[in-house]
């Protein structure tokens, strides 16, 4: 490719050779043509003039051509019967112009004319010799348009030469033939001049004739070679223009086989082959893809729940969906269990089989730890007999394991066609994905019956210590109000005591019961509108009851207008007593508790501030766990259980709040709770709430024992 010049594409590079080819042949061919043509021209001529010599020659006799030498001989016999054969010669070729006889000179190598018959024109455009009567006189010089070496040729034999052919007005044949004796020697010669001008005007035409069909070649040529070349690299730009479409994509692109069977179109026949296997691969992979998409959805759905029996239905309807067949079932032991009792299936209607027991020990010698497919005869020995009463005459089986131990299974039942290609893998890695999630919803199950077993006893116990202590309560409250007892001074102190360890143990009955209550998800919370502003003054008039509230200025800073929310009003005093109760407790004598009531677009916020010793950042996330108490010896004087922050935020979370706090050391502690504004229509049919287990795991989950408040 030339230095400097853009690339070609494969079809002008076909159309420029091409050309060139066509082109070169073209003008080799034209050459030919014409220089053929006119040698063909040039030989007509010259057989005529030729010819025309030789019967001149042949019509002279040898003794009447030697008979003139002189001038006075042109009167005699000999001279009148030549110039009469010869004239009846010129008569009958009238392309004759010139025609007369030479005789040897004396001197050797000279010419002299013998007999003329005259000139109708000259020609050659060189003048002749004088002439006499219109004619050569004997003896002079033969005229000088006639070369010298054609006269020298001509003495052995038979010439012919064509002279100027370029100029058509003087093109000419020069033809000479000897006259020869009975011996055969030559002794003189015939020279017959003929008009070349009809040879030049058609070898004119020859060349204007070759170069139109130069031309017409050339146009045809290019025609050709643009049929050529596009017949050429059509299947190629197709085979390009498909390649570019696959590398798109677009795997249903295919080229056109036009059938003839040459190696263009087999290379389209296996580029079609090649796109058909790339789309069908492609088709495959697309729907592996997809069926790997859904068994990671529903290994992602089924791990999002701890429910088991919800779980396992999920996983049922998943295992059909991966890995194929007519039905699919799922089972899974109970702890310390050596069968499965009950199973989940994707069709309702094989409910009551799915009760049917299945050994684990069975499955685990059939199965081997491994995914299989499995004949009737193996589901037999796999005790999964009670699946012979279903369609299909397989079933695919993978063990769902958790410490290498078997404890349930996934089946996908049908007949081998119903199955993916990819069926065994998939189930394989789906049961290793279920499995996790089984052992979780198993471990929770066991938490949750381990919890609800605690919630009960801490119910009852609290219930069966609440009794006496209300006893005691009521016998101390006597003593202290019947006026007939008398007591001295220390004994009143010890019945104050006894007094205060009362109250602190019914406050932990009730905050166990509480405690208890969210626990087993049945702590009731009543959605009314309320007024925020009301439930701080409300605590404000009991901050001189609480502990600690005697000598600290407790500040409530409220919106003029009602700050109105959609809350349980008894719950949120609650929480706000906690707090509040808190904050008296852990002041400084002397300090400041503010409350202030922040309103936000959505939401109101309620800030408690005190202007006590302050909680370290490490501790301030793990304050709101169940038993989480300071360690430090004046948090143990305030006295508290632990519970009050935990149900703080079991209570607010309820309410789908926040709750969280922000302290420095030294300075202080703020605890903030957030609650919705409420709308007029919007909370109108707005449930009642109760705190479920899975706010016990994360809002009341027992944390390790640090600093903190109650």
């Amino acid at each position: 490719m030339a230095l400097g010049r853009g690339p070609r594409t494969l079809k002008a590079e076909l159309q420029f050779r091409f050309l060139a080819v066509g082109s070169v042949f073209l003008v080799v061919a034209t050459a030919l043509l014409y220089t053929n043509g006119q040698g063909s021209l040039r030989r007509q001529v010259l057989t005529n003039a030729v010819t025309a010599s030789e019967t001149a020659a042949s019509l002279i006799a040898v003794e009447d051509h030697r008979l003139i030498r002189t001038a006075a001989d042109m009167n005699g016999q000999a001279f009148r019967t030549i110039v009469t054969n010869l004239g009846a010669l010129r008569r009958a070729n009238p392309s004759v112009y010139h025609l007369f006889t030479l005789a040897p000179g004396a001197k050797l190598g000279s010419w002299g004319v013998v007999v003329d018959l005259g000139s109708t024109g000259n020609e050659s455009g060189v003048p002749d010799p004088p002439l006499v009567r219109g004619r050569l006189p004997i003896g002079s010089p033969p005229p000088k348009d006639v070369p010298e070496s054609l006269l020298r040729q001509g003495m052995a034999q038979t010439s012919g030469r064509v002279l100027d052919l370029t100029r058509p007005d003087l093109a000419r044949v020069v033809a000479v033939s000897p006259i020869r004796a009975t011996g055969g020697e030559a002794v003189g010669l015939v020279v017959v001049q003929m008009s070349a001008a009809a040879l030049a005007s058609e070898a004119r035409l020859l060349a204007y004739v070759c170069v139109g069909i130069f031309l017409l070649g050339l146009v045809a040529s290019a025609l050709a070679s643009t049929y050529v070349s596009r017949w050429l690299t059509r299947p190629i730009e197709d085979l390009l223009g498909a390649v570019e479409a696959i590398s798109k994509g677009d795997l249903a692109t295919r080229v056109r086989v036009d059938g003839h069977k040459h190696e263009l179109d087999a290379l389209g026949s296996a580029f079609n082959h090649m796109a058909e296997t790339l789309e069908s691969s492609r088709g495959r992979n697309d729907a592996q893809q997809g069926r790997l998409r859904e068994l990671n959805r529903i290994g992602t759905r089924a791990a999002a729940t701890l429910e088991l029996p919800l779980m396992l239905e999920t996983v049922a309807e998943g295992m059909r969906t991966v890995c194929g067949g007519q039905e699919a079932f799922v089972g899974v032991a109970a702890p310390r269990d050596q069968a499965i009792h009950h199973w989940a299936g994707s069709d309702p209607g094989a409910a009551d089989l799915m009760t049917t027991p299945v050994p684990l020990e069975n499955l685990t010698r059939v199965l081997a730890g491994e995914t299989r497919l499995l004949s009737r005869a193996e589901m037999d020995a796999a005790g999964l007999s009670w699946l012979r009463q279903r369609p299909g005459e397989y079933a695919l089986a993978a063990p769902l394991k958790a410490s290498d131990e078997t404890i349930g299974a996934l089946i996908a039942l049908g007949d081998r066609a119903q199955f993916h290609d990819d069926a065994v893998s998939l189930g394989s890695v789906f049961a290793t994905q279920i499995s996790a999630a089984v052992g979780n919803a198993r471990l929770f199950e066991q938490i949750k019956a381990l919890d609800r077993s605690k919630s009960e006893f801490l119910s009852i116990a609290s219930h069966e210590v609440r009794t006496p202590l209300t006893v005691i309560k009521s016998s101390l409250d006597v003593l202290v109000a019947n006026k007939a007892f008398t007591y001295t001074t220390d004994q009143r102190q010890l019945i104050a005591f006894c007094q205060q360890s009362v109250e602190r143990l019914i406050q932990l009955v009730k905050d166990i019961l509480d405690v208890s209550k969210i626990e087993a998800g049945v702590l009731q919370i009543q959605f009314i509108p309320t007024s925020l502003n009301e439930l701080v003054t409300k605590c404000l008039f009991w901050v001189p009851q609480l502990p600690g509230g005697q000598g600290i200025e407790v500040e409530a800073r409220l919106p003029s207008e009602p700050a109105m929310v959609s809350a349980d009003p008894g719950r949120i005093m609650q929480v706000l007593e906690n707090l509040i109760s808190n904050a008296l407790k852990f002041s400084k004598p002397g300090g400041k508790v503010t409350i202030d009531l922040v309103e936000h677009e959505a939401e109101y916020e309620i800030v408690v501030s005190d202007q006590g010793k302050g909680i370290a950042a490490e501790h301030l996330e793990r304050i709101f766990g169940k038993f989480y108490q300071v360690e430090e010896s004046a948090t143990r004087e305030q006295g508290g259980t632990g519970l009050g922050l935990a149900i703080c935020k079991g209570i607010i979370k309820a309410h789908r709040g926040r709750i969280w706090a922000e302290s420095e050391l030294g300075k202080g502690s703020h605890f903030h709770f957030t609650l919705a504004r409420y709308q007029d229509g919007a909370d109108a049919g707005r449930p009642d709430a109760q705190m479920s287990v899975a706010d016990l795991l994360s809002s009341l989950r027992s944390e390790t024992p640090s600093p903190t408040r109650s």
